[in-house]
């Protein structure tokens, strides 16, 4: 797991933050951030709204615009599917014939993408998707289907 560490201040909507502890840390969507003044004795606070890539669950959080916050690195790909089950889905790599297990995704469009695949078998040796890779677990972004 590739995580960098960055200033607060320094991150806009659609940029990734790591938030929680440890193990139960969860890679976030930026949705929104907003700075707020420092008042008479205190510093300036940013606060952000993100939504969980994995979870789906939205957060809010206020921390104090100087501090360094984890942001993990994505490495992006393309794969082929091998097969799809019921609770996972296998993928492998088109560069480095890795096979991997994936969950399914949130997104009802690519849920209905994969769903009519598995529907038909034939058609899973020429759909192809690209996945990310990010804080240990894959997730899948886009499938193509010909």
């Amino acid at each position: 797991m590739s995580i960098r560490r960055t200033e607060i201040q320094k991150l806009k909507n659609g940029q990734y933050i790591m938030v929680g502890e440890g193990d139960e840390s969860e890679p976030c969507i930026i949705k929104s951030t907003e700075r707020s003044k420092s008042g008479k004795h205190g510093h300036a606070k940013v606060r952000v709204v993100c939504v969980g890539l994995f979870d789906n669950n939205k957060r809010s959080l206020t921390i104090p615009s100087g501090h360094m916050v984890e942001v993990p690195e994505i490495f992006k790909g393309s794969a082929q599917i091998n097969f799809i089950e019921d609770n996972s889905i296998n993928i492998m790599d088109l560069e480095s014939y890795e096979s991997i297990d994936v969950d399914w995704p949130k997104e009802e469009d690519l849920i209905k993408k994969l769903k009519e695949l598995q529907a038909s078998p034939d058609k899973i040796s020429t759909a192809q998707v690209d996945y990310w890779q990010l804080a240990g677990k894959t997730l899948i972004n886009r499938v193509f289907t010909n």
